[in-house]
Parts: C-alpha cells; structure tokens; sequence
C-alpha cells in the first residue's frame, strides 16, 4: 500500500509540472498555481484461502531374496618388500664450547722483616675419571720482634693428592709432607747474648693417607680411612701416628637411617728420657636417626671409647649417651637444636705442636676425657643472603691440657693436665653476609669461662675471641679483603716470680688489595698487624709487628 501511494504523488507531481512549465512566459510571473488537494485511498485486502497439504507417505517395498546367493572367498595374497635402511642424519644445534678452566694458581711475594711467600695449586681439568694434583706453601721471615734472627720462623708444605673415579667404588691417596722451624725466642731479657744453636727447634712432618667410599650416593653410603704420619724435632723427640677409620649409613625406605662411625688410633712416641709405650685408642660410635613429628630429627646412640692411658683415676673403658635434637621452623630460616654426648679426644705430640711450637722434650701425654658435652642453639639463614647461629656449651673434661712456662727454661713450655673436672663453657654467636663475589662478611664471637679443679688457673685459655672476615669488590678489577682478630683474658705463669699474670690483650688488623693485571695475572700488596700490637699468645712470646708485603699472581 505504501508502494501504491508514492506512485499516485509522482503521478500529482509530474503532471502539476507539467502544467507550470505549460505556461506561456509572460505568464510565469503572473500567474499563480491553484491550491489542489489529492487523497487516495486504497482499503481492499486481497485474501487467499489456506492450501490443503495432504501428503500420503510412500509405503515401503517389499524386498525380494537375491538370488543365488552371494558367497565370499578369502585368498591370502603373499606379499614380501625389501628391508629399507633410511639414513637418518639429526639435525644438531651447534655445541657451545666451554669456556677455558683455570684450575692451576701460583702466588709469590716479598715484605719487611725479611719475609718470603710462595704459594701453588696444580690441578688437573675437566677429568671424569680422576682428579690428581699438588699445592706447596712457604712462608719466611728471617728477622722477628726479639733478638732480630733469634726470633726468625719458617713453614713449609707440600701435598700431592689423586683421585680415581670409578662406577662404584672412589678410590683416593694422598701425600703430606711439612717443615716447621722457629726457635726459642721466650728466653727474655735477663738471659744476655744466647747463642741460636742453643734455642733452636724443628719439626719434620710425614704423612700418608688412602680411603675407599662409594662413588654414587645410595641407600648405603660408606667410607674407609687410613692414615700414617711421622713427626720429629730438633730435640730428638718423634711420634708414630697410625689411624683406621670407617663411617657408614645406611637409610630405610620410611626416611630413618642408622649410623656407624668406628676408628683405632696407634701412637708411638721416642723421647731422650722417656721411655713411653704405644698409646692405644678405639672408638666406636653406632646411632640411629628417625623423625618422630614433621621438621623434628632425632639421633639418639651411644659412644665407647677403649684406652690405656693411665693418668689420673679414669677407666680404660668408656661409654657415652648421644643424643640430637633439632626442629626446623619455615624452612631453613631457623632451625633449634640440642645435643648431649661425650667422647675421648685424642691428645698426642702432633696435637700439641700444632697449638704450640715451644713445647719442652719429654713432654706427658694425655687424652682428655670430655665425659659431659652439652651444646643447643639455632642456626638459618635470612633473605637468602644471611646466614647466623648462636648458641652455647657445656663441658666436663677430665685430664684437660694447659701449657705452662717451665721453671728449669722459661722458653720453653710443660704440660699440666688436670686430672680433676675442669668445667668449660663456651656462648658463641655468628653472623654471615653474601652478596655473590661482590661483598661478604664473615663475624664469629665467643666467650669462654673455665673452672678448674687441680691447677690454679686455666694457663693460656682465652676468655674471649672475636674474628671478623669481609671480601668487597671496590671497582672493577679491584679487591679488597679485611681480617681482624681479637683475644684476651689469658693468664699465664710467670716462673720467675712464680705467680700467675694476666697476658696483654691481643688486636690484628690485616688488609689485602689485589688489581687485576688481566683475566689471569693480578698484584697484590697486604699489610698484617697494622695497628703494629706486638701482643703474646704465649707468656714471654710477643708477636711480630707491622707486617707489609707485594707480590704476583697467576691463574693459568
């Protein structure tokens, strides 16, 4: 209908146009168009009736028996292809080379007090099958702080070490050989002109180990030990030392592991005066290790200890409770633990010269008997780059070792044991901070308290001991590194007027720069005892002071 009323008004349209353009032109202007109104109507509907659909469905047809009936045969047709080989050539990203090792490093330099350092490692590279190598050490100073060359000291070491890689078993030895020679500078300022022949001291170190574990960790892991090592000084004095030594533990499928540690310790001393028999002394140390709740561990065993030393009141035979405790909280960021055990610890010359250099010949000898030993504390780390652990120990000790200046030369040192319960407690706190090799800090404190029960004082026993370590790249291609060292609370028996004194308090700064040259040359220059202390760590003893060296090194 729409459609239909447009057409009507073009239809008006056209023909109202038609009818002004019609128009003469003098009469455009003048005439006007009427006024015509046009109405249309259109009201019819045009209606269809509905169609009928009525569809018939088709009816199925009927289905006829083919015939004759169909049959199927089946053939089997041989059928054989030739074998195909097809060369398969990967395609193989292209192996980044290693970047060059530099396992081999050799230092040496030159400072005051006439003193020389030399220092290498040799190492083999990048080797599966076996490790072998050699280090060497000295260090020299032929002037000290009494008497100039009466005080001089040299140490020299040398180890050669090789390891062999098997698929089950790693088999690795070791030689030791080391030289230590000082002399007996404590002789003070009454003695007048000595003559060096007199006070000097040397110590010749041989040693020899081999050892045998599994080279994969398993289920069972083991570990086997044995070790010679021969010294001998100048005093004519020497001392076998033949070690077998096992350890094993072995872990169940729940999580539990039992443990075993057992060693035989053979010591055979030669003095001028003395005529020592073998020291004998087997340790035998079975445990077992269990989790009792989530992040507790439990290690609950025993210690016996077998022994013929004589001194005192104690038994060959000694058996001891050993038990650990520790809890975990959120990780590794604490972690409390407790401990209570007791062993004998073994007392021979190599142990004393190592603590002191100017013991007398013919010195006793000694294990200590550590019959209660109680420690707890909590160690972890925060934010990933601080580590800490502070805690505290108790100790009973039986035949406990002093050294003490002897009356007859007071160079030299004795040794008293106290037979008695000396009791020792130790609080420690430590602090470490690692920030890749660009700067660590290392800071350990403790503090000491001794109750002796035979002797009058714990001669030559700290109260206090505090060491600070840091590391610190300054700017590229320089390193800094600083030591320093703190001791005190020491007393000490003067023979001479035979009472106790209290030794000066020790202080060490010592600061080392390295610059590097290139990737494998640098040069060093270090300064030890800066504050220039020359504090005793033995009675009559003072350390050297201001201590400066230069030197080279090389990674190659």
């Amino acid at each position: 209908m729409m459609k239909t009323k447009i057409g009507w008004l073009l239809v008006a349209f056209t023909w109202v146009s038609t009818a002004v353009w019609a128009q003469p032109p003098g009469e455009w202007t003048q005439g006007e168009i009427e006024k015509v109104e046009i109405e249309i109507v259109r009201d019819k509907q045009i209606t269809l009736k509905k169609a009928a659909r009525n569809f018939e469905k088709i009816p199925p047809r009927p289905a006829e028996p083919i015939k004759p009936t169909i049959t199927y045969e089946w053939v089997g047709i041989p059928f054989a292809s030739p074998d195909y080989n097809p060369s398969i050539r990967p395609l193989r990203a292209q192996t980044e080379a290693l970047p060059k090792l530099n396992g081999n490093y050799l230092a040496a330099g030159a400072g005051n007090l006439g003193s020389f350092y030399l220092e290498g490692h040799l190492n083999t590279k990048r080797d599966r099958n076996k490790w072998y190598g050699a280090n060497v050490y000295h260090r020299s100073f032929g002037k000290g702080p009494v008497d100039g060359k009466n005080s001089a000291a040299a140490n020299t070491s040398l180890n050669l070490f090789g390891t062999s890689f098997g698929k089950a078993i790693t088999a690795t030895g070791q030689v030791d050989y080391q030289n230590i020679a000082t002399y007996f500078y404590g002789y003070g300022a009454q003695a007048g002109e000595v003559d060096r022949d007199t006070i000097r001291q040397r110590y010749d170190i041989v040693g020899l180990s081999m050892a045998l574990q599994n080279t994969k960790a398993s289920s069972f892991n083991y570990q086997l030990k044995g070790s010679f090592s021969y010294l001998n000084d100048w005093l004519k004095a020497a001392e076998s030392d033949v070690t077998v030594d096992f350890r094993a533990d072995y872990a169940t499928k729940s999580g539990q592991k039992v443990l075993l540690g057992a060693d035989y310790v053979l010591l055979a001393r030669t003095d001028e005066q003395v005529d020592a028999k073998p020291r004998s002394l087997f340790r035998l140390k079975p445990a077992y290790q269990f989790s009792p709740i989530e992040n507790v561990t439990v290690t609950a065993g025993f210690n016996l200890a077998i022994e013929n030393d004589t001194l005192g009141k104690d038994k060959s035979i000694h058996v001891y409770p050993h038990v650990r405790a520790s809890y975990s909280v959120a990780g590794e960021a604490a972690q409390f633990y407790a401990q209570l055990t007791g062993d004998i610890d073994k007392v021979g010359l190599h142990t004393l010269v190592a603590e002191n250099r100017w013991v007398d010949a013919n010195i006793g000898l000694a294990h200590t008997n550590r019959s209660v030993d109680f420690s707890g504390g909590v160690l972890g780390k925060l934010a990933g780059k601080f580590t800490y652990e502070t805690g505290a120990s108790f100790a009973n000790l039986r035949n406990w070792y002093f050294f003490r200046n002897s009356t007859a030369d007071v160079a030299r040192f004795v040794v008293d044991y106290d037979a008695g319960n000396v009791q020792r407690v130790n609080v420690f706190a430590t602090l470490g901070y690692d920030q890749s090799e660009k700067f660590k800090v290392n800071l350990r404190a403790d503090y000491f308290a001794y109750s002796v029960d035979e002797l009058v004082e714990a001669w030559h026993r700290p109260t206090y001991r505090v060491r600070l370590n840091t590391q610190q790249v300054i700017v590229q291609k320089l390193v800094w590194r600083m030591d320093l060292a703190a001791l005190g609370g020491m007393r000490a028996f003067d023979p001479v007027s035979s009472q106790a004194v209290k030794l000066k308090n020790a202080l060490d700064l010592g600061v080392r720069f390295d610059y590097l040259l290139s990737p494998k040359a640098a040069v060093f220059v270090k300064g030890e005892n800066l504050l220039n202390n020359e504090y005793p760590l033995f009675f009559n003893y003072p350390t050297r002071g201001l201590q400066l060296m230069g030197g080279l090194t090389w990674t190659f």
